[in-house]
């Protein structure tokens, strides 16, 4: 371990105590999307006590600060953490559960908004070992797709010019203590489908007499699984998933409309909309075929996050560095979620990684947007020692610490 690596280290475990009392506030106090008030107010509490130069953006909750270090140079990184929670009730019983009825932290981000105030400390406690600006960017809206461009349109690329950014994300896959990154795409691209049927109703002991629309509908929910590996190529990543199904108010009626809701995920951002076109065309044939009407609206979601190869490989040895080699695991495949840090990395090359959590391997764990996700504070010592090395590598360009 360098020396450089040894104060990351010291600095972490000096302000380890702290980031656990602030990451236990933010959990029990969550707040959902565009409304991270106290949130907010907390991250700029901590960054002033620490004497760290940090901005609100106008009519957001978005906090932007910034760490400049000692040496010449005039390079600049950016790290983003987001803020928000879910609608969703806390069932994990644990002593800092949320206090908010229907509002919890189940996708971490109480871990990634501390993570990242750790790692603004301890850059505060290296100035002197690295040269230009480390931006640290707390965004809100992540879980409904905002906050991220309202931060690029304030400018944060800008004065110094960005040439990279990192961002974390945890896993309760990973144990504690790991990290887990790949090269190309790591996120999937998202679009929600909304499909309206319409058709002639009528008794369920008839069902000749009329369209039967339920039955149409199942059909199509079938159909749509053989868009993946039959109309489009079965090597290219696709996800097509209904989630909800509404039509119908008692069992000896046959509706007259069905609304069906999903999802849909790709690696290649362009191949959405080659599933959109592919979902027009069986609504078409199915009402030849069922005389059922169908209609599609589509909402593009977050494109895919690519993570750029040679920062990828800065981002390896940094972690092992920090971590040791054992503990950083390359992933195989991308992640099936969607991220709305694609914005900051289809603007400059970028890393997104993942975060251990999981403190128990032994149990089965529950999955993130689950009433019963957890995450344990240790994550936090891994977290800020590797993005602040990270970070510090990255404006390095790659070269050992010394």
């Amino acid at each position: 371990m360098s020396d450089l690596q040894a104060m990351i280290k010291a600095a972490t475990e000096a302000i380890y105590d702290e980031l656990v009392s602030f990451r236990h506030t933010i959990h029990a106090n969550p707040e959902l999307s565009n409304q991270e008030y106290e949130t907010a107010a907390l991250v700029e509490k901590a960054l002033a006590a620490w004497d760290i130069e940090h901005t609100r953006v106008p009519g957001s909750t978005a906090v932007i600060a910034m760490v400049k270090g000692a040496l010449d140079g005039n390079n600049s990184i950016g790290i983003r953490a987001d803020m928000d929670a879910l609608p969703i009730q806390e069932d994990t019983r644990i002593n800092y559960a949320s206090k908010r009825d229907g509002v919890m932290h189940a996708c971490g981000h109480d871990i990634h908004t501390v993570n990242l105030l750790g790692t603004a400390y301890v850059l505060t406690k290296l100035k002197e070992h690295f040269a230009g600006t480390i931006k640290l960017v707390f965004q809100p809206a992540e879980e409904i797709g905002g906050g991220a461009q309202e931060i690029l349109d304030f400018g944060v690329l800008e004065n110094p010019t960005v040439t990279a950014f990192l961002a974390a994300h945890v896993s309760e896959d990973i144990p504690v203590g790991q990290v887990q990154v790949k090269a190309e795409e790591v996120m999937l691209a998202a679009s929600q489908f909304t499909i309206y049927l319409t058709g002639r109703g009528g008794h369920a002991s008839a069902p000749h007499q009329t369209e039967d629309i339920i039955l149409a509908a199942a059909k199509l929910i079938v159909e749509l699984q053989t868009i993946p590996g039959r109309r489009i190529n079965h090597l290219e990543p696709a996800v097509i998933t209904v989630g909800s199904i509404h039509g119908g108010e008692r069992g000896n009626i046959i509706p007259k409309e069905v609304t069906i809701i999903g999802t849909i995920r790709t690696q290649n951002s362009a191949l959405r909309e080659e599933i959109h076109e592919h979902i027009t065309t069986i609504l078409g044939a199915q009402e030849i075929i069922t005389g059922v009407k169908g209609t599609a609206a589509f909402r593009l979601g977050s494109g895919a996050v690519y993570n750029d190869p040679a920062l990828t490989d800065i981002f390896i040895e940094a972690a092992a560095s920090s971590v040791g080699r054992k503990n950083v695991l390359i992933a195989k495949f991308p992640n099936n979620g969607s991220e709305n840090f694609y914005r900051f990395a289809k603007a400059v090359p970028s890393v997104f990684f993942r975060l251990g959590v999981n403190d128990d391997p032994k149990q089965q764990v529950e999955p993130a947007h689950s009433p019963k996700f957890k995450a344990a504070d240790e994550a936090l010592k891994t977290g800020v020692q590797v993005t602040a090395a990270t970070a510090i590598a990255f404006l390095r360009k790659g070269r050992p610490f010394v």
